[in-house]
């Protein structure tokens, strides 16, 4: 959900809307959704010199699935009507099913290891969610830009995930005595081309015009509360619903009541990804570094991430304030990270480390550098913003 939420931001910022925060909820949602897939026994097939191109094409087409669906969520994002949202949810979910049995589950193209812990994998059916979504949204007279979306996803993912993965790959097989980071360095291509190609289409696409809704939101409190209700029924159902796309299915049912109660768009958006990211370190102190029980750092992560949601409240106005809180957040999120690590706080003079406060520094600095063409004071229309 981190990339899905920043890149609308960022994309938001630069070709200012008024439903900044519902587009990077869907982005969210729909970048977040591609995460269900299993891929590390693929790795596992691209860093062998024997089976690397089977590895690079599992790796790029699951990528491209990826992404396409990402992109078709995206483009049913600019429409966020009720009943719209919710025939395209059901429309993703039967389509999943659909792959999944039907090639997935058999395994009659398989790129894990049959021999070894076989991964139930799930990318055909997300091929045929995106497939079915923008035939869906086509039908209702909706196909741009979710067509143009998913295809440039598809081209991006495709590229990002099979180029970053041939990086790690190559580089594991012809320096293994390099002991890299070349997991992160496959995820940075990844993110790289991803981003791109969802940039490319937002700049290239006939946005369709925002549609004036009276957005009524409760008193902070109360906001807090169904916020915390939203985020929670998000993280219970994608892991507890005995699919194996549960989070698609928890994603859709989310988005629905998101064009019920918009106020609610900002937290999934924002406070929801933030909450997974506090919870994964709290795991990691907890679980898998072994530094104390998990019940008082499971409770930081959640004060954590109701300390957020109340910043988020306050700034979601503000398109560069609330992409630099969740930008910092993740970021001092991942320092932390690599300071728990068991090798001791000198982890954190890692490259990848740095890596991560280097980049962004960068996207601070460059949303304070003037952009022309654009104003940051007015809210353009969608058919007609600035080309930056």
């Amino acid at each position: 959900m981190i990339p899905g939420a920043m890149v609308a931001l960022t994309l938001c910022w630069l070709y200012p809307r008024r439903d900044v925060a519902m587009l990077a909820a869907f982005a969210a949602v729909g970048v977040g959704i591609g995460g269900e897939e299993t891929y590390g026994q693929t790795v596992g097939f691209i860093v062998k010199a024997e089976t690397f191109w089977w590895g690079l094409l599992g790796l790029a087409l699951k990528g491209a699935m990826w992404g396409a669906l990402a992109g078709a969520v995206i483009g049913m994002g600019f429409t966020p009507r009720p009943m719209l949202v919710l025939g395209g949810g059901v429309v993703m979910s039967l389509a999943t099913l659909a792959g999944w049995k039907f090639i997935n589950e058999p395994k009659l193209i398989y790129f894990s290891n049959l021999l070894d812990k076989p991964r139930p994998e799930i990318w055909a059916g997300f091929l045929l969610a995106a497939v079915a979504l923008v035939i869906y949204l086509a039908w209702h007279g909706k196909m741009q830009p979710a067509l143009r979306f998913a295809v440039a996803g598809f081209i991006g993912g495709g590229i990002g995930f099979g180029g970053g993965g041939a990086i790690q790959g190559l580089g594991r097989i012809f320096t293994p005595d390099l002991h890299l980071h070349w997991w992160k360095y496959m995820e940075f291509f990844f993110g790289f081309c991803f981003g791109w190609a969802l940039a490319w289409a937002w700049a290239n696409s006939d946005l369709p015009e925002e549609e004036a809704v009276a957005e009524l939101s409760p008193d902070v409190w109360l906001e807090l509360g169904g916020a915390a209700v939203v985020i929670g029924a998000l993280f219970w159902l994608s892991w507890n619903t005995p699919v194996r796309y549960g989070y698609l299915l928890a994603g859709s049912a989310v988005l629905y009541v998101l064009t019920k109660y918009r106020w609610a768009a900002k937290h999934i958006a924002y406070s929801a990804t933030f909450a997974g990211v506090a919870l994964d370190l709290a795991r990691y102190w907890s679980r898998e570094y072994k530094h104390g029980p998990a019940e008082p750092a499971y409770g930081v992560a959640v004060l954590a991430s109701i300390a957020f949601a109340w910043f988020v409240v306050r700034w979601s106005g503000n398109t560069r304030r609330v992409l630099e809180l969740l930008m910092w957040a993740c970021v001092a999120d991942a320092v932390a990270k690599f300071a728990i690590n068991p090798k001791g706080v000198i982890s954190v003079v890692d490259h990848v480390c740095i890596g991560f406060v280097l980049m962004a520094v960068g996207v601070s600095w460059m949303m304070r550098r003037p952009i022309d063409s654009v104003s940051r004071d007015s809210v353009l229309p969608a058919a007609s913003a600035a080309r930056v």
